[in-house]
């Protein structure tokens, strides 16, 4: 990428950095489908929602558990996924998108209750500080205007 700095534009949604991304992965088979993810810099790892694992067909259930992380206000078992790929669009929309590998982990609720299943179906997937360095992403924000986009590092 020629050392020009190039921007990705995120949404500003409600107060939170949104960035549409297609993403897919072969060995899962999950076809190339559009995901909305935040981008949650008080998060070190990135992940896919239950609601997304759910609405793509994705089999954790067998997978082992890393960990389990709280996030927002639940506690959900780590289920780390193969990798996907994720495509990008550039600010400069006359240029392809980007094309990246996603590390990024399946979030599994730990609590059976309704209200807790309810709940965690309602978060957001999520890219953390992880995503932004593998990938060597800056952020810059500028609320006051609306403005936000990440910018290669690389």
């Amino acid at each position: 990428m020629n050392g020009i700095k190039e921007r990705i534009a995120l949404q500003v949604v409600e107060g939170r950095l949104v960035l549409p991304a297609v993403i897919e992965c072969s060995s899962l088979r999950v076809p190339q489908t559009l995901i909305d993810f935040v981008i949650d810099t008080g998060s070190s790892s990135s992940y896919l929602s239950e609601k997304e694992v759910k609405r793509l067909h994705i089999p954790i259930k067998q997978r082992p558990s890393e960990t389990e992380v709280d996030f927002g206000g639940s506690r959900f078992k780590q289920v780390k996924l193969p990798p996907f790929q994720m495509y990008l669009l550039r600010e400069d929309k006359e240029k392809e998108h980007f094309d990246l590998p996603l590390s990024i982990s399946a979030l599994k609720t730990t609590k059976m209750s309704s209200k807790k299943v309810r709940i965690a179906e309602e978060l957001p997937s999520i890219l953390g500080l992880d995503f932004l360095r593998e990938q060597k992403f800056s952020l810059h924000v500028v609320l006051t205007e609306n403005i936000a986009y990440l910018q290669y590092e690389g």
